[in-house]
């Protein structure tokens, strides 16, 4: 577990790199907050400043490379092993010879099942039992007392431990491997008292009788006799042997609580591993989206500022241009009107006219056209003098025709001679 607390998610970048980065966030940051600086009126190089955005750090991380897994060989045994109590949840719940020691099969069960599909088949040709039974019936017992449903008991794993030349020593060293304790019962010797030698009877001499004298019968033991259960259990112990001897002289074992954990440490470091990864690359992501964002909202708001400026400045040209046209524009109707005025002067001495007094520094004077009684004139907006329009138009002369009346809203016409006038009039 020591590996998921040591996990760091840290990317490694070159320094060039690093760089190039902090230069482009600082200069876009910087660029984006002149900008906001020039469309609201603010400082912004106080504003960079409050900001921290003159050192700018960027923070170089990467996920941890991935370790690789190394599949480990399942070790055999180099000999089997007896039972000593116990079950493998994750083994088939049925008994297999191995040998005569009657030991749980070491196979997976089927899904939803207590037996392998080999185990199966063995018990629904038994009556639902596999032939040596379960590991669930010998747990039932001593380690020492099962007898199957055939009647027959384990061989004396001793006698094992001849047949592979092996000693204590070696044995415990072997279960040490696949975590397992060795109950001492099984490196003692089973004791067969029938055994030996057996003895002579005496022979009983008869008091009284004559010649020589008969051989007394002598009993004889049987070896092996009154022991018909061990004799015939280690029978079917040998045929057991040779009928096995097509079975592996080992068998795969259930995994310990060792195993277990260790598997279990590798299946949460590969999933903390490939969490983290993900975590790591998730964060990248949304950094560089986040950058993304930023850089296009900058740009966005700087063009939009461009545009208001640009639109700004063309209005303010318009606006001056309109203005400067207007000024000449009125400047040449009031020279107009003044070359008019005199030369209409020139023309008929009779007439008065009175000219506006000059105004030194006074802005030019502004005509309007009119309409009244059908024809159009042209009125200044500054002293109400009246032009003829028509004159104006075909021959640029200011003809001064009269002066408007604002109380009577009409036009006060020049006096003249009745000719004069008729034909003013149908003009």
């Amino acid at each position: 577990m020591s590996a998921i607390s040591q996990f760091n998610a840290t990317m490694f970048v070159s320094e060039q790199l690093n760089r190039m980065m902090i230069n482009c966030a600082q200069e876009l940051a910087q660029r984006a907050v002149k900008t906001c600086g020039e469309h609201y009126n603010f400082d912004s190089e106080e504003a960079i400043r409050l900001l921290g955005l003159m050192n700018i750090k960027v923070d170089r991380k990467m996920p941890e490379k991935k370790l690789k897994v190394v599949k480990e060989k399942a070790v055999k045994m180099a000999f089997p092993l007896p039972y000593n109590g116990g079950c493998a949840a994750d083994c088939c719940s049925a008994l297999r010879q191995n040998q005569g020691l009657y030991t749980q099969c070491t196979m997976a069960p089927k899904k939803n099942q207590i037996f392998c599909k080999q185990c199966q088949m063995n018990a629904d040709k038994n009556g639902g039992v596999p032939e040596y039974g379960t590991i669930q019936m010998r747990n039932a017992v001593g380690i020492f007392e099962y007898v199957d449903p055939k009647g027959r008991k384990p061989v004396a794993y001793t006698k094992l431990m001849k047949k592979y030349k092996v000693d204590q020593a070696a044995v415990i060293e072997e279960a040490v491997k696949f975590g397992m304790n060795i109950d001492a019962g099984h490196f003692l010797a089973p004791v067969d008292a029938s055994k030996g030698r057996p003895k002579k009877e005496k022979v009983v001499k008869e008091k009284g009788s004559k010649g020589r004298p008969k051989k007394a019968k002598k009993v004889l033991l049987l070896e092996g006799e009154g022991d018909d259960d061990d004799l015939f259990a280690s029978l079917v112990a040998d045929a057991n042997t040779t009928t096995s001897s097509a079975e592996p002289a080992t068998k795969k074992r259930g995994k310990s609580d060792e195993e277990k954990a260790a598997e279990e440490a590798k299946k949460a470091a590969e999933k903390a591993e490939k969490e983290a990864k993900r975590l790591a690359e998730k964060a990248e992501k949304e950094a560089k989206l986040a950058a993304e964002k930023a850089e296009k909202e900058a740009k966005l708001l700087a063009e939009k500022v461009a545009r208001e400026l640009k639109k700004a400045k063309e209005e303010e040209e318009k606006l001056a241009k309109k203005a400067a046209l207007e000024l000449a524009k009125a400047e040449k109707e009031a020279k107009l009107a003044a070359e008019k005025a005199a030369k209409e002067a020139k023309k008929k001495p009779a007439v008065a006219v009175k000219e506006p007094e000059p105004v030194e520094d006074e802005e030019p004077d502004v005509v309007k056209k009119i309409e009244f009684e059908g024809k159009k004139y042209l009125k200044s907006k500054k002293t109400g003098v009246i032009y003829d329009y028509t004159e104006y138009v075909k021959n640029g002369e200011q003809v001064v025709v009269g002066k408007w009346n604002d109380s009577s809203n009409k036009i006060d016409f020049n006096k003249t001679s009745d000719e004069e006038e008729e034909e003013e009039y149908s003009m």
